[in-house]
């Protein structure tokens, strides 16, 4: 410890010997990846206890199960039963949503529980930066849980053909699907996940608070057409679970007994649709962030 050097005659800077970061500054790039690589790993609970685990490996299972049972009972009948999706995306749906009600909480909410986000505000991160690296984190994660399932539905399309190569040639282009579908899955359970846990540093309130807003909102879907005499498609809309697997089903060429009954809407205005959810719920997260002091 060295001598106080005198600076004015009323105060005094005084060095107490402590090694000087001498690394490299990560500035505000390095802050968001941080955010964001914290963020993702929370979402699959790394880094924590087993019991954070529990749910993120539950709904993996469950979600990747059906799919493998379909695909080896369509190989072992060598090819005479087809791997279809139609009756998988509604329940995958469903399974995601509650993936994001118990993980989007540990993202953001407890930020706020701690009091550590204003802390964090205060350094190279702007409340853009937070919001963006921890809906992108949520979004993500989720993007990779959806895709998981229909890639298995891709691959083992041209797995269980004779000729491998000819099915590449036809099934090559259903790709697309795979990363639309789970993309937007991801946008539109992300964005209203992310929204609705950043309101409250009460996790246990973010959790009721994304499950039953999926609840009520998939309630008033169903029956929204009894209630304002509207298209049975429109209150669709309303229902995640409805709208996204009629979606897929329009991704994947499949039809099932309810878009006989009442033709879909055009894919591109599920897709709209959803972008829109994603965007809402990203305005509101910004808005919530916005409103914190530092």
């Amino acid at each position: 410890m060295t001598d106080a050097v005198r600076v004015t005659s009323e105060s005094e800077i005084h060095d107490l010997g402590y090694r000087r970061y001498e690394g490299a500054r990560i500035g505000a790039w390095g802050a968001w990846r941080a955010l964001f690589r914290q963020g993702f790993r929370a979402m699959f609970g790394l880094g924590r206890t087993a019991k954070a685990k529990v749910i993120p490996a539950f709904v993996f299972v469950t979600t990747m199960l059906p799919m493998l049972g379909q695909v080896s009972a369509a190989s072992m009948s060598q090819g005479v039963l087809k791997i279809r999706v139609a009756g998988f995306i509604g329940p995958m749906v469903v399974m995601f949503t509650l993936w994001v009600a118990a993980q989007a909480p540990e993202v953001l909410s407890r930020d706020q529980q701690h009091r550590v986000l204003p802390l964090i505000l205060t350094r190279d991160v702007t409340r853009t930066a937070y919001a963006t690296a921890r809906l992108a984190s949520i979004v993500a994660a989720l993007f990779l849980l959806a895709q998981a399932p229909l890639l298995l539905y891709y691959i083992g399309e041209i797995g269980i053909a004779t000729d491998p190569a000819p099915q590449f040639a036809l099934t090559g282009k259903k790709i697309f699907p795979v990363l639309a579908q789970a993309a937007l899955t991801a946008i539109a359970l992300g964005g209203v996940g992310a929204a609705l846990a950043s309101w409250t540093p009460r996790r246990a309130y973010a959790t009721a608070a994304i499950l039953g807003t999926f609840m009520v909102a998939t309630a008033i879907g169903a029956n929204l057409d009894e209630i304002a005499g509207v298209s049975p498609r429109f209150g669709e809309l309303l229902s995640p679970p409805f709208a996204l697997e009629t979606q897929g089903m329009l991704f994947f060429g499949e039809r099932n007994r309810r878009m006989d009954r009442s033709p879909p809407l055009p894919i591109a205005g599920y897709a709209m649709f959803h972008l829109a959810v994603g965007a809402v719920g990203a305005a509101l997260l910004g808005l919530r962030i916005w409103r914190v002091r530092p």
